[in-house]
């Protein structure tokens, strides 16, 4: 089993997709062995204010769909931040996007809550490579120190990195409560080189779908030259360890 935690769905302005649409992305994962898709909506990142406008349309399209596992992007920036995040028990945040900092003291109350709901957090240190993005439209990554903070600040939450860097990896998986996605994690033998520095409890399947393509993700997996038990860790057990009761839903929704 494989599943993915980092895929994108809609349009990114910048760049041209080829898989645009659902049953183009379904289809490329499947071929690349991947059996659940943990995805959440582009459209919220840019157009900020209307977050749940585009959660919503992404929660209705794949409704029915057996294949997609939907997660939200919320703005804590917006009044009903606090109270969107109640009915859910993993979302993703991109602050770097929505413009602000994760250890503002104003977003202490929404972050208390996330802890006592055990509300595992997927966190979006960029979308693309620094050196990629259009010269009219530079954001940079997420700032490694900003987050060492907030983990240590807030112990009980669990917090996935999504398109962290090898270094940025190594430095903040030593952190009890974080782990990471392989979406951006490139080095010689990159599964490998990585486990010498981390345990492979700390590493989760990541695609970044359709910005990276998803062959050159399982191949990171695939060639990785290390334990069985490591491998399988990374594709599917470390998740099923982070959010509670997911191998019983997907078990039900099967």
């Amino acid at each position: 089993m494989i599943i993915d935690v980092n895929v994108n769905y809609g349009f990114w302005p910048f760049r041209k997709f080829h898989i645009d649409n659902l049953a183009k992305l379904k289809k490329k994962l499947k071929e690349n062995k991947i059996d659940l898709a943990f995805i959440s909506h582009l459209g919220g990142v840019l157009n900020y204010q209307e977050v749940e406008k585009y959660n919503n349309e992404l929660f209705r399209k794949i409704k029915k769909n057996n294949f997609f596992y939907f997660v939200p992007v919320i703005n804590l920036n917006l009044k009903n931040a606090e109270e969107n995040i109640e009915k859910f028990k993993f979302i993703k945040i991109v602050p770097n996007y929505h413009l602000y900092s994760i250890n503002d003291r104003k977003f202490l109350s929404i972050f208390k809550k996330i802890s006592d709901l055990k509300i595992v957090v997927f966190l979006q240190m960029r979308y693309e490579d620094e050196r990629n993005q259009n010269p009219l439209f530079k954001v940079k990554g997420m700032d490694i120190k900003e987050i060492k903070k907030f983990a240590l600040n807030f112990p009980e939450i669990k917090i996935i990195l999504l398109c962290s860097y090898f270094r940025e990896a190594v430095e903040l998986c030593k952190i009890d409560n974080i782990f990471s996605d392989i979406s951006f994690i490139e080095n010689y033998k990159t599964i490998k080189s990585l486990l010498n520095y981390i345990t492979a409890d700390k590493i989760l399947f990541g695609s970044h779908t359709p910005f990276l393509y998803t062959e050159s993700q399982i191949a990171k997996i695939n060639f990785a030259e290390v334990k069985k038990e490591d491998i399988e860790k990374i594709k599917y057990k470390n998740i099923f360890s982070l959010i509670n009761e997911l191998e019983n839903l997907i078990k039900k929704r099967r």
